[in-house]
C-alpha cells in the first residue's frame, strides 16, 4: 500500500479510483463482491459493534432473500415461497474493507504495527527444521534499492490474495512444489455502480438484488445487481438504492468495457429482455471496470503433509480461487480464518503442528467451495485445465479449436462432476416446484449449510424419481393406456 494508514482508514468517496488511496494492487475492489450470509456471521462473532456501525453509520443494510432478492439458474427462480429467510448484505468491498481495518485497530491498538511502502520479496527459512522465520522486504519508496529488511514471526500467514508469490518463494527456499490445478473458463466482467430507477414491472423493481447464472454451453453469460448502499432522493422514480451492477461471461464473450452505449448493446443482445430493462434503468455514476480471464485456481497444500513449512499457512484467495460470479471468495476466507482461530483456542496443539492441522481442515472449506464453482465450469466449451504435481510435472489440457493448435489433449470431465451436473438439473427442476429444496439450495449457496443436505435421503430419492418419470415420459412409456 503507498498509503498510510491514517490514509487508507480516511473513508474518502466510494466512487474513486482505488489508486488514489493507495490500493493499486487491488483494482478490483470496486468490482461487485457478494459477502454471503456465514461470512457476515463470521464477522459480527468477531466485531460484536460492527453491525450497528454498518447500519447507523455507512447506509448500509439488509435483505430479505424471501422478498426482496430474485435469483435464477437454469431459468429456475429459487427464492419463492421459502421456508426460512436468509439476509443478503448490502454493500460494496472498499467499505467493507475500511470498516473491518477501523474494527480491528479499536480491538488491538497497539498490538498491531502496520508495515506500508512496503512489499514482501522471500521468506526467511530453517531448511533443516522446515521452519519459515519470518519474511524478508523492501521499501517500495526507493524502487532501486536492493536493501532488504528482515522481520520475524511465531506464525506466518499469507493472505495476499489470488496473486500470491507463497508458491514461487516455497520452492526457492524449501525447495517445495505446492501441486495445483487451474482451471481457465475464460471467464470476465464488467462492473459499473450506479443509481436504480423503476421499470414499471413490480416483480423486479421489488427486488434489491437480481442474479441470473451461466448455464454453459448455451447461455455463457449473466449478471447480478446488488446493492451497495440506500442513498436519500427526492425523484419518485428513483428506487433509492445505490447498485452494483455485474455483467459476467464464460467461455472467452467477455463484455465490452470502451462505453456505456457499447455495453447496453450488447448487454441487449446477450441477455433476456427483462434483464436488459433492469440494466439500462441505472443511471451510471462510475467507471465501467473490466475483469478478465478469471480462473479457478486450487493449492493442494494438504497433500503434501509434513513436507509442508511449519508455522506457515495460506488463507482464502492465497490457497484457492473461485468463479467469481458465486461470489464464494470472501466467505471462504472468513471460514478457514474461524478454522485456524479454532484451533489455536483449542490450546492441545503443539505451535510445529498447527499448519498441518489447519492445511487438513481448511482443505475441507474450499472442496465445498471449489465443487459449487468448477461443476458448471466443466462445460465450457474451450476449457483449459492446467495440472502440477508436487514433482513439477505440469500436464495441460485443451478443449475445442485451441487443442489442434496446442497439441494438447482434451480434459475428460471426472465422473464425480459428471454425475453433480445431471443431478444439479433435475434438483433445479425439483426445487422449482419445492419451497423445501430451494431454500436448501439457498443455505447451501450462502455457505450456511453443508452440501451434503442436498442430497439427503429424502431430497436424493425425489430428484431421482423426476428425472425417472421423465426419461419414461420421452419413450412414451408413462401414461400410455394399455388397447388389449
Amino acid at each position: 500500500m503507498k498509503s498510510t494508514p491514517s490514509e487508507i482508514l480516511d473513508y474518502r468517496c466510494r466512487l474513486e479510483n482505488p489508486t488514489s488511496l493507495g490500493r493499486s494492487g487491488v483494482s478490483q475492489i470496486y468490482q461487485l463482491h457478494g459477502l454471503q450470509a456465514e461470512g457476515y456471521k463470521i464477522l459480527q462473532e468477531l466485531f460484536t459493534n460492527i453491525k450497528d456501525k454498518l447500519f447507523n453509520e455507512y447506509g448500509v443494510r439488509t435483505y430479505s432473500t424471501k422478498n426482496e432478492i430474485k435469483v435464477a439458474i437454469d431459468g429456475v427462480v429459487l427464492n419463492q415461497y421459502l421456508t426460512k429467510d436468509i439476509d443478503w448484505l448490502g454493500i460494496d468491498r472498499f467499505t467493507l474493507e475500511i470498516i473491518l481495518r477501523k474494527e480491528f485497530c479499536l480491538k488491538f491498538n497497539n498490538q498491531i504495527e502496520w508495515k506500508c511502502n512496503s512489499r514482501v520479496m522471500k521468506l526467511i527459512v530453517n531448511q533443516s527444521s522446515n521452519i519459515v522465520k519470518g519474511v524478508k522486504y523492501r521499501s517500495k519508496k526507493n524502487i532501486d534499492s536492493s536493501s532488504l529488511f528482515d522481520i520475524y514471526g511465531d506464525f506466518i500467514i499469507d493472505c495476499t490474495g489470488h496473486n500470491t508469490s507463497s508458491s514461487k518463494w516455497l520452492k526457492e527456499s524449501l525447495n517445495l512444489i505446492v501441486p495445483t490445478v487451474q482451471i481457465h473458463f475464460g471467464g470476465g466482467a464488467v462492473t459499473f455502480i450506479g443509481e436504480r430507477f423503476r421499470t414499471g414491472n413490480l416483480t423486479f423493481d421489488s427486488a434489491a438484488v437480481i442474479g441470473v447464472i451461466a448455464n454453459p454451453p448455451k447461455k455463457n453469460t449473466s449478471f447480478i445487481l446488488s446493492p451497495v448502499r440506500q442513498i436519500n432522493t427526492t425523484d419518485q422514480n428513483s428506487l433509492g438504492i445505490l447498485t452494483a451492477c455485474a455483467i459476467t461471461c464464460v467461455n472467452s464473450e467477455y463484455p465490452p468495457n470502451d462505453s456505456y452505449e457499447n455495453l447496453l448493446e450488447w448487454t441487449k443482445e446477450n441477455l433476456d429482455p427483462e434483464y436488459f430493462t433492469v440494466i439500462k434503468s441505472i443511471k451510471i455514476s462510475s467507471p465501467i471496470i473490466p475483469n478478465r480471464h478469471a480462473i479457478d485456481d486450487r493449492k493442494y497444500v494438504e497433500v503434501l503433509g509434513k513436507k509442508w513449512p511449519q508455522n506457515y499457512v495460506l488463507i482464502g484467495d492465497a490457497m484457492c480461487t473461485f468463479n467469481p460470479q458465486y461470489a464464494q471468495g470472501m466467505t471462504h476466507a472468513c471460514r478457514q480464518a474461524r478454522e485456524l482461530g479454532k484451533i489455536f483456542g483449542e490450546n492441545c496443539h503443539k505451535l510445529k503442528d498447527i499448519s498441518h492441522i489447519f492445511n487438513r481442515r481448511a482443505s475441507k472449506i474450499t472442496e465445498e467451495c471449489w465443487l459449487a464453482s468448477t461443476v458448471n465450469d466443466w462445460k465450457i466449451p474451450t476449457l483449459k485445465v492446467i495440472e502440477t504435481n508436487k514433482n513439477g510435472q505440469v500436464k495441460i489440457y485443451q478443449r475445442g479449436y485451441h487443442s489442434d493448435i496446442t497439441n494438447n489433449d482434451e480434459p475428460r470431465t471426472p465422473l464425480k462432476i459428471r454425475f453433480m451436473q445431471w443431478y444439479n438439473y433435475w434438483f433445479f427442476q425439483c426445487a422449482s416446484k419445492s419451497e423445501q429444496l430451494a431454500t436448501d439450495f439457498l443455505f447451501v449457496v450462502n455457505q450456511s449449510s453443508n452440501p451434503l443436505i442436498l442430497m439427503k435421503p429424502t431430497t436424493f430419492f425425489r430428484v431421482i424419481r423426476m428425472a425417472f418419470m421423465n426419461y419414461l415420459k420421452e419413450k412414451g412409456l408413462f401414461g400410455r393406456r394399455s388397447t388389449s
